[in-house]
């Protein structure tokens, strides 16, 4: 059996599961070696798991005792891990009332306009700039039919 070095490294999971993604997007760790890496731990987990089976059932409930204890701790730093939203994603913020109002009237514009030839658009534009959102839309809609 290898020996294990001694790592004066001290991070969490999330901290190391980051580090691994870091390192496979900028190309400096290819992930297959990171799955050969955890195959070979849960190989060297089952080979302890079956030397203390040979020591009898002593061995075995300490192996239990044990993996309970880790088990707590490696679900509550997943809860703590886990993201509220996709790394990717950004955060949304939060729209007012005025705003929505205003994205929502210009949607209803846009689709009344779009299908307007040009001439028409041009049309629909002067009656926006004078009369307001509603007569333009109003008159976008008589233009269609």
């Amino acid at each position: 059996m290898a020996r294990r070095r001694r790592s004066s490294l001290a991070i969490t999971a999330e901290q190391a599961r980051q580090a691994l993604s870091f390192l496979i997007h900028e190309g400096r760790l290819a992930a297959r070696e990171v799955q050969k890496a955890l195959s070979r731990r849960e190989r060297l987990i089952q080979e302890t798991r079956e030397r203390l089976a040979q020591l009898g059932v002593d061995g075995l409930q300490l192996t239990t005792r044990l993996a309970k204890g880790a088990s707590r701790k490696i679900r509550a730093a997943r809860k703590a891990a886990r993201p509220t939203r996709g790394p990717t994603r950004p955060v949304r913020r939060r729209v007012s009332a005025v705003r929505k109002a205003a994205m929502v009237r210009q949607g209803k514009y846009l689709a009344a306009v779009r299908r307007l030839s040009a001439r028409d658009r041009v049309k629909i534009k002067a009656v926006l700039a004078s009369k307001g959102w509603s007569a333009a839309m109003a008159e976008a809609k008589r233009m269609a039919k």
